[in-house]
């Protein structure tokens, strides 16, 4: 239930997967790029590509391969799950993010979400017995990408090109079909 990367400056009507593309394309961002063999959980909106893991989208095929894509699907939703009581944690914690940022000029409410995103996750490490940490403990299973309480080194490099979304789609249809065969088997 940690941020691991908080990009501010844009209006709130940009569209993330945009947001993302551009964080991606520009080394200056230092975006945080998972280790090889892992990768961040996306909805269906974004592109399906290394490092990034999209929800299956409707396609014909065999009953078994919807089968499988339904699966992982139902899958993926629980662990994006974890994201948005992420979120939920945030916003009682910090409740000038539910209204009165419009009042404030657009650099102060960057300011203000990087404030309370670091003291998010300094509350995470610091304060063990958080009421709304506690709370969502009981709504569902915790994720998190640290190991011992820090980041996993070495990052995968970023690959947008055509072969490197048909090898992560690949990726992801494999691990879908490993995920039905020890499901149903």
């Amino acid at each position: 239930m940690r941020f691991t990367y908080v990009r501010v400056r844009w209006e709130g009507s940009a569209h993330d997967s945009r947001i993302l593309r551009n964080t991606l394309l520009d080394p200056n961002y230092e975006f945080p790029m998972p280790p090889p063999g892992k990768y961040y959980v996306v909805d269906a909106t974004y592109t399906n590509m290394p490092g990034f893991m999209a929800l299956f989208r409707g396609a014909r095929e065999t009953p078994q391969e919807r089968s499988a894509k339904a699966l992982f699907n139902r899958r993926h939703a629980s662990l994006k799950n974890i994201i948005e009581r992420t979120f939920c944690v945030l916003k009682k914690h910090f409740l000038i993010l539910e209204g009165p940022m419009q009042n404030y000029m657009m650099a102060t409410q960057n300011n203000i979400v990087l404030a309370c995103c670091a003291l998010h996750n300094f509350m995470w490490e610091h304060v063990p017995n958080d009421a709304y940490f506690n709370e969502q403990q009981a709504v569902g299973a915790w994720a998190d990408n640290l190991h011992d309480g820090q980041q996993v080194l070495g990052q995968q490099p970023v690959d947008m090109s055509a072969q490197g979304i048909a090898n992560w789609n690949e990726d992801r249809r494999a691990i879908a079909n490993h995920m039905y065969y020890h499901h149903y088997h």
